[in-house]
């Protein structure tokens, strides 16, 4: 018997540009890497010892899907003294195996075939891809240079129809790294209260920007917006913990019964070594959060200065994450092309801004959360290779 074919959802999912410029890499030597959005840190020594200390006391059993107590706890406990937000531990909060699949059982859970989720684009990758595999349908409005890529709520209002769901909030933002004031967010959750909207907040990078305030703004504390709000959070980029696996999901309790029901059937239970070296992480390294902001502050002027040298390039600059959004348009090429000639000229690696969905063309990411040393010299190989298009 010949199978059928295969799903039509699966098919019509993208696959992710960054992936694309991963494959490439590896068919090039000596590759300096701006693509990757992974800290040059190690996890915190205290945060790897938890680790050890509950694999040689032997928890590496099965736990409750929603996590252990003490990594929900945790998780409560450092929202509100960063947020100043409030959660119950037990009803109200879920560890997840990365943000990422925070992000899809909240989409999960929310959506219904024919939805809409409205995205601000550029955005990470994932976003539009996981609402169509939640059979929903991705709406995208711009996010504008002028603006410094940041959201507004007037393009928000203009993309919602009777058929809006969801709004995606990201800020810090990847690619752009731009951080939308907390006035613009309460314009937005006005947005939402009005047309009866959910928010999923993806706050992966809310510990990493450069000015005075410590986090940036979470619309989740906006007037009355906590319990239309998903808060999608992970250990990945605060702690240098990306191989870790390890996040959570915060959110009204009737929404995280349902996100439980829904990873107990695709993953049944988390990392528990995990799990405990983030309760470690969680309760007590915020000076290591402060050493890594003030390192990426380093990297991001170093990327900064580097691009002055090249005058057919641009780029807005970031007020938070570890990315930089540059405008290659001047250059006379197109993203794709400026990205696979660098790389393949001078041994730099960037992600084409398509990555991001179509209003990135003509962009490409730099990541500075590498080694300095590194970002340094690439920035050389790539400044160069821009002045010699003209």
């Amino acid at each position: 018997m010949v199978p059928g074919d295969l799903s039509l959802v699966a098919q019509s999912t993208p696959r992710s540009g960054i992936r694309d410029v991963f494959d490439d890499c590896e068919l090039i030597p000596d590759v300096i890497t701006f693509a990757v959005g992974e800290p040059a840190e190690s996890v915190p020594e205290r945060a790897a010892k938890a680790a050890c200390e509950a694999i040689s006391r032997g928890d590496t059993h099965y736990t409750n899907v929603l996590g252990v107590p003490e990594f929900r706890a945790a998780a409560v406990a450092y929202t509100k003294r960063a947020k100043g937000l409030e959660y119950d531990a037990e009803t109200e909060a879920q560890a997840v195996p990365g943000a990422t699949f925070g992000l899809y059982l909240a989409l999960r859970a929310l959506l219904n075939p024919g939805d809409e989720v409205i995205i601000p684009s550029p955005h990470f990758t994932s976003y539009d891809a996981q609402v169509l595999l939640c059979e929903g349908r991705p709406v995208t409005v711009p996010l504008r240079p002028e603006n410094g890529m940041r959201l507004n709520a007037e393009d928000i209002e203009r993309a919602v129809t009777s058929r809006s769901k969801v709004v995606i909030v990201n800020s810090p933002g990847n690619p752009t790294g731009a951080v939308t004031s907390a006035a613009e967010l309460e314009r937005i959750a006005q947005v939402c209260q009005r047309h009866g909207l959910w928010v999923i907040s993806d706050e992966v990078y809310h510990a990493f920007v450069y000015g005075d305030a410590p986090v940036a703004p979470s619309i989740a504390s906006c007037p009355g917006m906590r319990d239309q709000t998903v808060i999608v959070d992970s250990l990945s980029k605060t702690y240098a913990m990306t191989g870790w696996r390890i996040g959570y999901l915060l959110g009204p309790s009737a929404l995280v019964e349902e996100t439980a029901k829904i990873a107990e059937l695709i993953h049944s239970s988390n990392n528990t070594p995990a799990q405990f070296a983030g309760v470690a992480a969680l309760n007590g390294l915020d000076a290591d959060i402060a050493r890594m902001r003030d390192a990426y502050a380093v990297r991001r002027d170093a990327v900064l200065s580097a691009l002055q040298d090249a005058p057919n390039l641009r780029a807005v600059a970031p007020d938070g994450a570890f990315y930089v959004f540059v405008d290659v348009r001047d250059s006379g090429l197109d993203s794709a092309e400026f990205s696979s000639r660098l790389l393949q000229h001078e041994h730099v690696a960037v992600v084409p801004g398509e990555a991001f969905g179509p209003l990135g063309q003509g962009f490409v990411r730099i990541s500075y959360a590498g080694d300095l040393d590194e970002i340094v010299e690439g920035m050389g190989r790539l400044v160069r290779f821009a002045n010699q298009l003209g």
